[in-house]
């Protein structure tokens, strides 16, 4: 392949950079977006409540999570501003989309929901309101306010968000790649450790995704998945993405193999709280290697 040939795929990604930037999908920020309202008496809150829960230790099966969704729904409609119900929500929307969809369109939707209930969840500071509606609705600029009381608002948020925008396409990409990351630095900065190793699996995710001038780099992916899982070795979907994402593009058709089926392997219940994400995870893993000759 001539030179020219080989500079062609180049060209044609830096002018959908250029002239794709300008049409990227907007929405309305969740502090700007009403919320219809319900009554419920305390013994109704505490019942549904109650049947919440029972629904959500069962969130790798999709009607459950369904049902968990609809009855945070109601209570969020009952008490606008309580944060465990909006945050819930937002964790909820996310791994609806991730683990039980296929449709681009309604995983869009979706996602797009999530990012609605965590920027709720996040406005329930008064400060970070106050900062980011003098700011213009600048997420990245009322950041510091927040506290590890929301810590999960800003995760949930930020990877509903990143998930909506590549999505979305490449302008909308670029719109809040700044954003994201910078919401994920917080969540680094506030607690390293949160959420089974989180952060460092999501700089794994982001530099094997990234394109090498945008910051992509594979040793830098190899690098933040393996420290992932030094923080925390049994939670499957370190596993994965490190397969998928890292291993495909590396084209270590042997790596890509043994992580899955060490997912497949391994037991999903040996830490409870995250038992149903783990059931989800080996499920993307068996759809994976049948998928292994596309990839590879």
């Amino acid at each position: 392949m001539g030179f020219c040939a080989r500079l062609l795929p180049l060209v044609f990604l830096l002018m959908a950079l250029m002239f794709g930037a300008g049409c990227a999908t907007s929405r309305t920020s969740g502090w700007d977006k009403g919320s219809e309202q319900v009554t419920l008496s305390d013994k109704d809150k505490k019942e549904l409540e109650a049947k919440a829960q029972a629904h959500w230790g069962k969130r790798h099966v999709k009607e459950e999570l369904l049902k968990f969704i609809d009855a945070y729904e109601t209570l969020s409609k009952a008490d606008q501003n309580n944060y465990k119900y909006l945050v819930g929500l937002c964790r909820g929307y996310y791994l609806f989309a991730d683990g039980h969809l296929s449709d681009i369109e309604e995983k869009k939707l979706n996602w797009e929901k999530g990012v609605t209930f965590g920027e709720r969840a996040m406005a329930t500071n008064p400060d970070f309101k106050a900062k980011v509606v003098a700011e213009g609705g600048k997420v990245e600029a009322a950041l510091d306010t927040l506290t590890k009381n929301e810590i999960e608002s800003i995760y949930w948020t930020a990877v509903n968000l990143g998930k909506w925008g590549k999505a979305a396409g490449i302008a909308t990409v670029l719109k809040y790649k700044t954003r994201i990351k910078e919401m994920i630095t917080r969540v680094g900065v506030l607690d390293p450790t949160f959420f089974h190793g989180a952060v460092e699996r999501y700089w794994g995710a982001y530099y094997a995704i990234a394109p090498s001038f945008a910051g992509g780099d594979l040793n830098k992916s190899e690098s933040s998945f393996k420290k992932s899982l030094e923080l925390q070795k049994d939670y499957l979907g370190t596993y994965v993405l490190y397969a998928e994402l890292y291993a495909s593009k590396k084209g270590d058709r042997k790596l890509f193999q043994d992580k899955l089926n060490y997912v497949l392997k391994a037991d999903a219940h040996k830490i409870q709280e995250i038992a149903p994400e783990n059931l989800i995870e080996q499920a993307k893993a068996r759809r994976l290697l049948e998928q292994m000759e596309e990839l590879f």
